[in-house]
């Protein structure tokens, strides 16, 4: 019994995320918060940085939590760290009043179709830069934008970036967009007006002004919109309708997706409603692949792998896409920039710093090069990320220097 019990605490101190043991040290928290700040480019006043701290602080413990489960997506802290759960909200924005989940439909394929094992739209060239909201709720605008843009490029041969400005201005024009809004009433109003402005004439701002739709040209050049498809409720429905092109999708927001770094995520944290509204631009045997609209800081490069075979927090009930009819035009413009992002299956990425020696690992999980500031925890908890590695500690610094205790290649005399 007593050896059972020391194999299972072995192996909690192995399975400890590294952020754990900067959190045991009151002097490390607070230095890695002040280097939040830095990269986050933030400052505050005084009382406002005690409540910063705390939130900081409190993202970090429950990150290292997540961490610790090793549930196949890893977390991290970042932009939300230190927001509270209202400027949290404001990177959301999709208006669910008066929707329900979409009727069982049957989609109209091809006789005998077999949904490809894989179909990632960016490897067609249809899939634009990540790009990001802001504070600004109109997610549903780039929900709908991403689908329109891959359909676009089918039709038209030409990758286009297309405008949510104009959605965030026009489609409600009695409210702020800001507020939230429906993807598919995007496709209504490109239907009803049979037009979208390119992204090039229309930029966004972040906030709700005056529609400049009817004084902005049409960048629906060589395909118009005719009408959207609601896509049924099913993981099944929606990969088929993923072989047509990227679908705007909803889904519910929680924490756990927000600090999101990178792997398939499988959320179990989801109780209430969908909240966000995004692109799925694909998927393979194992995960879905959607492009968010926070920036391609956020999450994988922008990007985030929902599990397949799983609920995903409602991602397969609020699906649609737009109907496109070519207007027989050219689209002669240059091609707008494709995203640069490449998935892959292997979710696993190299540690930065040297390669020691085979034998050594990293005690705790998720070592990053930002913990090798503090010795203790380089030469304790993150040995390999560090270069802490006995015989290995200065094979891969440059001549005449030697590794110092904070992982950094330097000269000798310049380590103390």
């Amino acid at each position: 019994m007593k050896c059972f019990i020391l194999v299972c605490l072995l192996a909690v101190v192995c399975a400890e995320d590294a952020l754990r043991a900067v959190l045991s040290s009151p002097k490390a928290t607070l230095g890695l918060y002040n280097d939040f700040k830095a990269k986050q480019h933030v400052s505050y006043s005084s009382s406002e940085d005690r409540l910063r701290f705390r939130l900081f602080r409190n993202t970090a413990k429950f990150v290292a939590q997540e961490n610790e489960l090793n549930d196949g997506a890893e977390y991290e802290l970042n932009m939300f760290a230190s927001m509270t759960p209202q400027e949290r909200q404001s990177y959301l924005g999709l208006n669910i009043t008066g929707h329900l989940p979409n009727s069982m439909g049957r989609l109209t394929l091809p006789a005998g179709f077999q949904a490809p094992v894989s179909k990632l739209w960016m490897n067609e060239g249809a899939v634009t830069k990540v790009k990001n909201q802001g504070s600004c709720g109109s997610c549903w605008t780039f929900g709908a934008v991403g689908s329109v843009e891959t359909f676009y490029a089918q039709q038209a041969g030409v990758l286009r970036a297309f405008a949510e400005q104009e959605y965030l201005d026009c489609v409600y024009p009695s409210r702020d967009g800001c507020q939230g809004g429906w993807p598919s009433d995007c496709f209504k109003y490109s239907q009803k007006n049979q037009r979208l402005a390119s992204l090039a004439d229309y930029p966004y701002k972040a906030k709700d002004t005056s529609c400049k739709g009817s004084s902005t040209a049409n960048g629906l050049i060589s395909a118009s919109i005719d009408g959207f498809k609601d896509v049924s409720p099913t993981e099944d429905a929606n990969i088929q309708a993923l072989t047509l092109g990227s679908l705007a999708v909803a889904f519910e927001v929680t924490n756990k997706f927000q600090q999101y770094k990178r792997g398939i995520l499988k959320d179990t944290t989801c109780r209430g409603r969908p909240n966000h509204a995004v692109t799925a631009v694909g998927y393979t045997a194992n995960y879905v692949l959607v492009k968010n609209s926070w920036g391609a800081t956020w999450g994988d490069h922008g990007y985030v792998k929902f599990s397949r075979n799983y609920g995903n927090c409602g991602l397969f009930k609020y699906s649609s896409y737009p109907v496109m009819k070519s207007t027989g035009a050219k689209d002669s413009k240059p091609a707008d920039a494709a995203t640069v992002y490449v998935p892959t299956d292997d979710d696993t990425t190299p540690t930065s710093g040297p390669k020691p020696d085979p034998d050594c690992e990293d005690k705790a999980i998720n070592c990053t090069a930002d913990f090798c500031k503090w010795s203790d925890i380089a030469s304790k908890w993150c040995r390999k990320t560090c270069g802490k590695c006995d015989g290995g500690d200065d094979k891969d610094c440059p001549s005449g220097t030697k590794r110092c205790d904070d992982g950094v290649c330097r000269h000798e005399h310049m380590c103390h």
